[in-house]
């Protein structure tokens, strides 16, 4: 039947005016450590030459429109044909208890909360979602099901393969759309961590007035050294280290108006800079 196939005429696909343009022209997919293990964790699932093709389709702007949603992800990729074929990827939402939890080891890491409150992904966030029983990447190609409208059997075609790189690209963007696709927006997330240290901060504080309450002498036993100076400002020793967090101001404010960005952030990295060496000398 080969005979049949090479004869049969090719379709050469169709370059959509205004399709989605990969930032990456050559090489590896991804800036980020979320966006490589995103896309590391679908090459390790042996659909290379179908990945291949589609990061050609991902690099040719092919993929039209992308959407992503609570577990889903809704996009258009332009083929061979006048109309774009229509994907959707889904990967298992959380439940709310499964939620619960990995708020719960998020709160209980300061790095966590102080990281994801400045817009960036924690180099071990995976932890959180592993003591609630669930992983945040795919753990096999059965985590992920994925459907196209072209004739295509293979699964995934190169407009799926196309979907998943760009998806890489947007997580480097926006690290919180992983957590979209797992069930919680970014803001309802940043909430309930806020609540969660709100809490946390109450909490201690009642037991540390309790302690005081305590362990205080009564002001009567204290009348006669009641005026005397306490301990010298030299034996205060305060805290100073750098930020773990590159521009953590920036980046709770959001973005900067338009062309200001660059600016401020040169700014701010100056001023860092200079703060530091203030106290530490050359830094």
């Amino acid at each position: 039947m080969s005979w049949y196939w090479d004869s049969y005429p090719k379709r050469q696909r169709i370059k959509p005016k205004d399709g989605l343009q990969a930032k990456n022209k050559r090489g590896k997919f991804g800036e980020s450590w979320w966006a490589q293990q995103w896309i590391g964790v679908l090459e390790s699932f042996g659909w290379d030459n179908r990945l291949a093709r589609g990061r050609s389709y991902a690099r040719g702007g092919q993929v039209v429109s992308m959407d992503v949603k609570k577990g889903e992800v809704k996009a258009k990729v332009q083929g061979s044909m006048p109309r774009p074929y229509s994907i959707t990827i889904e990967l298992p939402a959380l439940n709310e208890s499964q939620w619960e939890k990995v708020i719960e080891a998020m709160s209980g890491q300061a790095i966590f909360a102080a990281k994801l409150l400045a817009g960036e992904m924690p180099q071990n966030i995976e932890e959180a979602f592993k003591s609630a029983g669930v992983p945040l990447f795919p753990r096999s190609a059965k985590d992920i099901n994925a459907d196209c409208s072209c004739p295509d059997f293979a699964n995934p075609c190169k407009h799926i393969a196309a979907v998943y790189y760009l998806l890489g690209e947007q997580f480097d963007g926006d690290p919180f759309l992983l957590f979209v696709l797992r069930g919680k927006t970014k803001e309802q997330i940043i909430e309930s961590l806020r609540a969660r240290r709100v809490e946390a901060a109450e909490d201690g504080e009642d037991e540390s007035m309790a302690t005081v309450a305590e362990s205080a002498p009564p002001l009567s036993d204290l009348l006669a050294t009641f005026y005397q100076a306490g301990n010298d400002l030299h034996q205060i020793a305060p805290h100073i280290a750098a930020p773990d967090i590159e521009s953590p101001l920036l980046k709770r404010l959001g973005t900067a108006p338009a062309n200001t960005q660059t600016d401020l952030q040169l700014i701010y990295e100056a001023m860092t800079k200079l703060a530091l060496s203030k106290v530490f000398g050359e830094y």
